[in-house]
């Protein structure tokens, strides 16, 4: 069993890049194991096949740099929180042990990315106790972060994903039955807006949790100036 250091999960392919293509990227050029999750095949959509949306998510992920990208197959338009859906999520976790894993932020205007949300945090949860799906040896990723994909509020943190926007527009721009060459509506506007957070050109916002331990604000603060 090979783990990862971080798993990106998505309620349709393409999420993921949109709201977090950058850390992908980013993370994976350094030599760090990433994997995403997408929790449906995004069947409801009204641009695309099953077929061509697979092929593109691949594409994506490839260019991120991820070394493996799986569907749950929850049937878009579906995605709730139950038995099922908890378990297929904490075995991933399990058999991976991710040290991160990231999420839809819980506010938005698709249902999908709200429901994507909460079953994240249940199965984070759930995967820390010793009574459910007993079979697997327990583990709890330490952290997880939710990204934007059309809400936004202030976030935990920002990533400077300056070296790694033009990657991160590609992967998007993969997922050519969506978005026909153009770049989503104001999307780069709002990583620009992120960036300008931390005086970088672009940058991507994230939630955390629960509140990050810092050992020493003040290398912290060199680090980000």
């Amino acid at each position: 069993m090979e783990t990862v250091d971080l798993i990106a999960f998505g309620a349709h392919p393409d999420d993921v890049e949109i709201g977090a293509g950058g850390l992908l990227a980013k993370e994976a050029a350094k030599g760090y194991r990433i994997g995403i999750v997408d929790l449906t095949r995004g069947e409801m959509g009204s641009r695309g096949t099953v077929e061509e949306r697979a092929q593109e998510a691949e594409r994506g992920a490839a260019i991120l740099g991820c070394v493996w990208r799986k569907n749950l197959a929850i049937p878009d338009r579906h995605i709730v929180v139950d038995d099922e859906s908890l378990t297929a999520v904490v075995r991933i976790l399990r058999q991976y042990r991710p040290r991160i894993i990231i999420a839809p932020y819980w506010v938005d205007r698709h249902p999908d990315h709200v429901k994507g949300s909460e079953l994240i945090k249940e199965a984070h949860f759930a995967s820390g106790l010793t009574k459910f799906c007993p079979e697997l040896p327990v583990y709890r990723p330490p952290f997880l972060f939710h990204y934007f994909i059309n809400r936004t509020t202030e976030p935990s943190f920002v990533v400077d994903i300056t070296d790694c926007h033009a990657q991160k527009k590609e992967a998007v721009l993969a997922h050519v039955s969506q978005f026909a060459g153009n770049y989503p509506y104001g999307l780069e506007s709002r990583d620009r807006y992120f960036g300008s957070q931390i005086r970088r050109m672009f940058g991507e916002g994230y939630l955390a949790a629960s509140p990050l331990v810092v050992n020493s604000p003040l290398a912290l603060w060199g680090e980000g100036r």
